[in-house]
Formats: C-alpha cells, sequence, structure tokens
C-alpha cells in the first residue's frame, strides 16, 4: 500500500514541488525462475533481462560421494567450475587449492582476473530481499565531510527510520547518545550503529538543521521497505518545466516507482529533467532501460540501446538491446544526469545508452567505470555474480574508465540534494540557463573507491548504515 502526498516545500527552503512516496511493502519481485532450470534470475547489481540462460548444469556441480552436498568444498568446486565456464574472463582464471579455501568468497576474490573487482558470491535469500524486494535493516544514512569542514548527512534513505523522523540531508550531524560522532571509539561505533545480526537498536541522534538550533532525535534501526526513487517533481519557479528525479538504485521495486514518477511529470509537460544518479550503483539493467525509453521517447523506438557480448564460448548469446516503447513518454531532447564516483554499471550503461540519441549533459564527477553485466545463479543458498558479459551502447562505445562528467562539480552535503542550493543541482541549473558550466569550487575528487569518513576512518558500507 503507498501513501503518498503531494508537497510544496517553504519558498525559503526549497525550490521543488514534489511526491515523497512511503511504501510500506515491496511491490515488484525479480523476474525469471532459478538458475537450476528456465531462466535464472537477474538479481545482481547490475542484471539485464532474463533473457538468455548459461548452462549451470555442469557434471560435478550437484555434489558427489566424495564431496557432502552443499558442503564448503562442493560450493567452492561449483563456484571454480563457473567461473572456467561463462565467465568473461574464464580462460585466465588461476588455479587454486580450493581445500585450503574455508570462505566461499575468499575464493571467488582469488579467482577472479583484473580488471573485474566486482565478481562476487552472497547469501541468495539475504541478496534476494535487497534486489528483489528492497528490504533492508538499517537506520538510513550516510555521511561525509562537507566543504565547512564538518560531518553532515550525505544521503538519506527513502522511506528509512531516518527519514521518517525528520532527518534530511545536508543536516550536521554531531553526536550520537551524547558522544561526539566523530570522537566515537570502535566499541561505541559497534554498540550504538552496528550490534550484532538481528538487533534491534535505538539511538538519539544530535543533529542539527541549517539555520536551527541543535536538537536530539530518537530514531530505532528496523527493518523497512526502501524507496528508491525516494523523490520527483518540479520546481515551480521554473513554471513547472524543469522536472528532477532521484534514483538510487534499479532494483525490483524501482519500476512502479519510477513509472508513478514519469507519469506526474509527464502531466507536467516538462522541458527538462534532472536525473540525480549520484549514488546509484545500478541493478536491474532491464529497469534503467526502461527509464531510459521513457525519457528519450517514441521516436527512438527500436534504436540500439546497449550491446551485452559474452566470451566466445557463448557468444551465440550475444543481444542487442533496443529502446522499447512505453505508455509514458517524456521525448526529452535532452536530459542533465548528475554523477559522482558511485554512480556505475546499470546507471552507466542509461548514460551511455541515451548519448548516441539525445543530449546527455553530466553534472558532478568522473563515473565508477564498470562495463560488465552478470547473470546470478544460484546454488545450495548461494549466489555468484560472475561477470559474465562486456556492455557497450549501440556505437561501440563502452564505460571503461569511467564517463567524464561535461562539469566537473564536486559534490557537497550542505542541502538536499533536490534544492537548487545543492552542489550539483544548481550546477545544472545553471547550464541549463546560461550553457556553460560553473566556475570550480574546490578540488574534484574522481575516487573509484568506498568513502571513507575522514574523522574515524571507518569505511562506510554499500547502503550506509
Amino acid at each position: 500500500m503507498k501513501n503518498i502526498s503531494l508537497l510544496r516545500a517553504r519558498p525559503e527552503q526549497s525550490r521543488l514541488k514534489f511526491l515523497s512516496v512511503c511504501f510500506a511493502a515491496a511491490l515488484v519481485t525479480a523476474c525469471g525462475g532459478g538458475s537450476s532450470g528456465g531462466e535464472p534470475e537477474m538479481v545482481t547489481s547490475d542484471n539485464s533481462d532474463p533473457n538468455a540462460l548459461i548452462n549451470t548444469n555442469v557434471p560435478g556441480t550437484e555434489g558427489s560421494d566424495a564431496v557432502e552436498l552443499c558442503s564448503v568444498p562442493d560450493i567452492n568446486r561449483w563456484i571454480d567450475e563457473r567461473m572456467r565456464d561463462d565467465y568473461i574472463y574464464y580462460d585466465s582464471v588461476p588455479v587454486l587449492d580450493l581445500a585450503s579455501y574455508d570462505d566461499p568468497g575468499l575464493l571467488l576474490r582469488d579467482l577472479r582476473v583484473l580488471p573485474d573487482i566486482y565478481s562476487s558470491v552472497v547469501d541468495a535469500a539475504e541478496s534476494e530481499q535487497v534486489t528483489g524486494n528492497s528490504v533492508v535493516t538499517r537506520f538510513g544514512f550516510n555521511t561525509d565531510i562537507a566543504s565547512d569542514g564538518r560531518t553532515h548527512f550525505s544521503d538519506i534513505s527513502g522511506n528509512s527510520p531516518m527519514a521518517l523522523a525528520g532527518i534530511r540531508r545536508g543536516d550536521l550531524l554531531i553526536a550520537v547518545n551524547g558522544v561526539d560522532w566523530n570522537l566515537l571509539t570502535d566499541e561505541e561505533f559497534r554498540d550504538f550503529i552496528i550490534g550484532e545480526q538481528g538487533q534491534e537498536l535505538t539511538a538519539v541522534f544530535t543533529v542539527q538543521s541549517a539555520g536551527d538550533v541543535p536538537r536530539d532525535v530518537t530514531v530505532t534501526k528496523t527493518t523497512f521497505t526502501e524507496a528508491t526513487v525516494p523523490v520527483f517533481g518540479t520546481y515551480p519557479q521554473t513554471n513547472d518545466q524543469v522536472g528532477y528525479i532521484k534514483v538510487d538504485s534499479f532494483r525490483g521495486t524501482t519500476g512502479a516507482e519510477v513509472n508513478q514518477a514519469v507519469s506526474f511529470l509527464v502531466d507536467g509537460e516538462i522541458s527538462d529533467l534532472i536525473l540525480d544518479l549520484r549514488y546509484n550503483g545500478g541493478g536491474f539493467t532491464y529497469v534503467a532501460r526502461m527509464l531510459a525509453s521513457q525519457i528519450a521517447g517514441s521516436a527512438f523506438q527500436g534504436e540500439v540501446y546497449s550491446r551485452r557480448v559474452y566470451n566466445d564460448k557463448y557468444s551465440f548469446l550475444n543481444t542487442d538491446q533496443f529502446i522499447e516503447p512505453q505508455t509514458l513518454n517524456l521525448n526529452l531532447p535532452r536530459l542533465f544526469v548528475l554523477t559522482t564516483e558511485f554512480t556505475a554499471s546499470a546507471s552507466e550503461t542509461l548514460i551511455n545508452g541515451l548519448k548516441p540519441f539525445i543530449e546527455v549533459i553530466t553534472i558532478g564527477n568522473l563515473t565508477e567505470g564498470k562495463p560488465f553485466t552478470s547473470v546470478a545463479q544460484d546454488y545450495c543458498g548461494k549466489r555468484l555474480n560472475a561477470m559474465s558479459t562486456l556492455t557497450t551502447n549501440g556505437v561501440g562505445s563502452d564505460v571503461n574508465g569511467g564517463i567524464n562528467p561535461t562539469c566537473r562539480v564536486q559534490d557537497d552535503y550542505l542541502f538536499p540534494a533536490d534544492f537548487r542550493e545543492d552542489a550539483l543541482t544548481g550546477a545544472a541549473f545553471t547550464f541549463m540557463e546560461s550553457g556553460s558550466c560553473p566556475a570550480p569550487v574546490g578540488a574534484v575528487n574522481d575516487r573509484v573507491v568506498a568513502k571513507v569518513s575522514e574523522a574515524t576512518n571507518r569505511e562506510i558500507p554499500k547502503g550506509g548504515y
């Protein structure tokens, strides 16, 4: 059940008329059947439509008299066989002593061949909950050091406990449970924020919004269905001609959210769109392609959006993906995309796939540069996401090395992402209105690594806390 309200923020704080969407339940599940028969589930961070089957029934994979079915040695053997079959660099996979690995994840890491740093093996049920249903257990926040040298919330997950408590990106994070955030010990950090598996945590966050006095907000870490399109709408001062959509991931639930956002913008008859992909690390490529098709519109239906190339053993599976007919079409001649080093895979494919057809102006930082896609394969409760294809757009261009921004602008964390005062969103408006990039402010950061809090030196996990 969706709880939807139309909001116009206070003019002195925001310039966006937007819809805030609260999802109380999963909307759409992943496509396809399991990998043991039929079509494989397409559920990894860079998957495509369920349109191709790679043979997973390799002799020996199902266990043997010598090795207990679904034991670590059995799973290790299965991973090794898969990596030597349909993996994009199958012929360069090293020969390892499988018996020396008691963790299949570590084995997979050592079997990968550079430049692949993405292939992984994860718990299948947990992966499905996140990628298919957007069900996560978090407080729902990320932090970073802003240009003022202080720790701010860099992102708040849609529909998260933090969002429902009224905390927004740009708010200053001062303390947790009365302890200065930047001075938390590792033990306090684990007790206050991480906790044990399945543990319900409640913490008091001392935060400060711009122009306000600090306040204490009590938040409980819970399991919730994350909204992957948390904000969309139009800017009133542009006569609602400029639209904005923030898409944080392309998951099984995202298609319905995207359709709702695009429907609102179609009704508004926008002439320009700011697509915020700054923290979108990818997801289902068929969902990203749906959005790309809606943006480009009916004039480009049937044009090649992307090409997927398998290794030489599976070249017969090489596939073209097309701009598809859509019920909802924006028919835009140009698109502004906000990017950072966290913009990756399916997000990069969307940008790259549209470039031959419409003008795509990217604002922000160099993207991650992930040219691979994968077909998820399940076995004994494990999900192998081995990079199976190389992806280009319709004219043969890939994203290896990242997508260079049209305007290099450093992401900052002083305002909500949709505010015109935000560094990236404001730069998009500058280009929109003047045809040129704003003057650079501060150093450009081209990292393609996980962010690390400068104050605590703790790596922020994917998806945040």
